[in-house]
C-alpha cells in the first residue's frame, strides 16, 4: 500500500465525513484537520470465540449477502480524571471498507485513526485493532484523560452511505473544598490564638475509589508527620467517592501562619488563610469572632489582648472574696 493511495483513501473517507457532518449540522461548512503521516500504525489482534459477546452479532443464511453493520447504537462514556477512557467500535461482516476515529468540535473534524493508522501526535491516544470471526474492533484509548479530552468522538465505516457511530465523553473532574469542622460550610480564613492547635478539614468528591493521594501544603511545602517542623499529623478517610482529610498543627506559632492547600493529586485544590495570633495561649477562634477594637465605645479591658485573656479569673476571684468576707470579717455571734 503506497503514501500516495493511502492519502486518497483518506481524503475520500474525510469528504464523506463532511458530507455526513453538514447533513447534521445544517448549510454551514464543515472543517476538516489532517496530519501529513501517520504518527502508528498497529497490526490487527485475533480474539477466539470464547471471548466475544455474540449478544449483538446476528448470524446470517449463507445465500443472504451480509451487509457490514455496527454493534451498538450511540452511546456515552463517562471516566474520572486520570483515569483511561475506552471508545470502541465493532463492525460486523465488514468487507474492505475502511473504518476511522475522528473527533468533532462544533464544525471542525479532526482525524484521529484511519484502519490501523493513528494520525494524531498526542502520545495518549492509542488505538487497538481486534478481530474475530465475522467482526473487527477498532478501540480508540485516551490514557490519563484530562478536563480537555471532554466531548464528542465518530467513528465512521466508509460505506455507502457511510455507517456513523457518534461516541461522548463526559470527563468527571474531582472537586475540593475547606470546610468547617462543624457544618461543613465552607471557610477561606481562620484565626489561631498563640499555643493552639490549628485543625483543618478539606472535603474533595467525585473521586475514584480507591482515590489518588492526598496532600496537604503550606505554601509550596508539603506537611506530613516527619515533617521538620514536628507536631503534625493527617487523617485521610475515603468512601462512597468522597475523601475526608484533616489537618493537626499541635502548638501553633505566628511563624504557622500561612495559605494551607489541599491537594488531590495534581488535578485540583482548595486552600484557607491561616493567622495565628501572637500573646494568646487560648483556643482557636474565627475571624468573625475576633474582639472588635475599632468601636470606640468597646471597654479598654475589652480591648487589650492581654486583659482579655485573664476574663476567665473574675469569678474565681468574686467566689474567694465572698468566702474571706463571710468567714474572717463578719462579726462574732456570741
Amino acid at each position: 500500500m503506497t503514501q500516495r493511495w493511502m492519502l486518497r483513501r483518506v481524503l475520500l473517507l474525510l469528504v464523506s465525513a463532511a458530507g455526513t457532518a453538514s447533513g447534521k449540522l445544517g448549510s454551514g461548512s464543515v472543517t476538516l484537520r489532517l496530519l501529513a503521516a501517520p504518527q502508528k500504525t498497529v497490526g490487527f489482534v485475533s480474539v477466539s470465540e470464547s471471548h466475544y459477546d455474540h449478544t449483538h452479532h446476528t448470524h446470517h443464511h449463507h445465500e443472504e449477502t451480509p451487509e457490514p453493520h455496527l454493534a451498538v447504537a450511540n452511546h456515552t462514556t463517562k471516566v474520572f480524571l486520570g483515569a483511561a477512557a475506552t471508545l470502541d467500535c465493532t463492525v460486523h461482516d465488514l468487507t474492505n471498507e475502511s473504518v476511522s476515529w475522528m473527533r468533532q468540535d462544533d464544525d471542525t473534524l479532526t482525524l484521529l485513526t484511519w484502519d490501523n493508522h493513528t494520525y494524531v501526535a498526542d502520545d495518549r491516544y492509542q488505538l487497538v485493532a481486534e478481530d474475530g470471526e465475522g467482526w473487527r474492533r477498532w478501540r480508540l484509548v485516551i490514557s490519563e484523560v484530562e478536563g480537555r479530552d471532554a466531548g464528542h468522538y465518530r467513528c465512521q465505516v466508509a460505506t455507502t452511505p457511510p455507517l456513523v457511530l457518534d461516541a461522548a465523553l463526559t470527563v468527571i473532574e474531582p472537586r475540593a473544598r475547606v470546610v468547617e469542622e462543624r457544618g461543613g460550610s465552607v471557610v477561606e480564613e481562620k484565626h489561631y490564638n498563640s499555643g493552639s492547635m490549628i485543625e483543618l478539614q478539606c472535603i474533595i468528591d467525585r473521586v475514584p475509589f480507591p482515590p489518588r493521594q492526598v496532600t496537604w501544603r503550606r505554601g509550596t511545602t508539603i506537611l506530613a508527620f516527619n515533617t521538620s517542623r514536628g507536631g503534625i499529623s493527617v487523617k485521610t478517610d475515603a468512601s462512597g467517592g468522597t475523601v475526608a482529610t484533616r489537618l493537626y498543627v499541635t502548638n501553633s506559632s505566628p511563624k504557622d501562619s500561612g495559605i494551607y492547600s489541599c491537594w488531590y493529586h495534581n488535578y485540583t485544590s482548595a486552600s484557607i488563610t491561616v493567622h495565628v495570633i501572637a500573646g494568646e495561649n487560648s483556643a482557636g477562634l474565627h475571624h468573625d469572632a475576633l474582639p472588635d477594637t475599632s468601636s470606640s465605645a468597646a471597654s479598654p479591658l475589652i480591648q487589650s489582648p492581654l486583659s482579655a485573656s485573664y476574663l476567665w479569673l473574675l469569678p474565681c476571684l468574686t467566689t474567694c472574696l465572698n468566702t474571706f468576707i463571710t468567714t474572717c470579717l463578719a462579726p462574732t455571734v456570741s
